[in-house]
């Protein structure tokens, strides 16, 4: 994980696993799809069972030269050289995260439905930040979604890369990316399907964003 690409589609583990076998082979199908960025979330397993599946999952991201962002747990973080972290509003700060897992550690952080201080973030070593929820969330049921005047305000203010991310699908990524985010990070609308059509679907993703771009 060398060279570092903050761009594209951005594919979210999905929250629950039926298998271990399932769950890695679609994660392995979308590393090697093309993508530079992927983030492993799965708030709901186990350390021990994070600790597995992180360790499979990181070495797909370093033999395709894919970037690995691991979502809050920042003490796991630090055991994987070169991977990054997603971190949110209800983490703690930016510095103490920065105090355990190294200065030069890529830094994602969620923004919400709100509008904050880019400048804030930036100076305080934020490397992308994300909002959502763009449309009505499987993964976070409870993510308030943002109105056109907040995404208007990140557009107008856009110091860092940007990431839209919350319900984004088929139907509604192409309204997305008139906003020119530099990422779209998509959960369902990737995994909830069977594995054969992950590469394809990332596939179309990737030449909306291109078309619109």
């Amino acid at each position: 994980m060398n060279k570092i690409k903050l761009s594209g589609i951005y594919p979210i583990s999905p929250n629950y696993i039926r298998s271990d076998d399932e769950y890695l082979e679609k994660c392995f199908i979308a590393i090697t799809s093309g993508i530079n960025i992927f983030q492993f979330r799965s708030p709901f397993a186990s350390s021990r069972k994070k600790r597995y599946l992180l360790n499979e999952i990181y070495k797909y991201c370093v033999n395709n030269n894919v970037q690995l962002v691991i979502n809050n747990d920042y003490c796991i973080a630090r055991l994987y050289e070169g991977a990054g972290v997603h971190i949110g509003k209800k983490d703690l700060s930016i510095k103490s995260i920065k105090n355990i897992i190294g200065s030069e550690t890529l830094i994602g952080y969620s923004c919400g439905s709100e509008f904050m201080n880019l400048k804030h973030l930036k100076e305080n070593g934020i490397s992308y930040y994300s909002i959502g929820a763009y449309a009505k969330s499987l993964t976070k049921t409870n993510a308030e979604e943002l109105t056109q005047e907040t995404i208007k305000k990140y557009c107008d203010n856009n110091d860092l890369p940007m990431c839209i991310i919350g319900g984004l699908d088929m139907s509604n990524i192409e309204s997305a990316m008139k906003y020119r985010p530099d990422m779209v990070a998509i959960c369902n609308g990737i995994f909830n399907q069977d594995k054969d059509r992950i590469k394809e679907t990332i596939k179309k993703f990737q030449e909306i964003i291109d078309a619109k771009s």
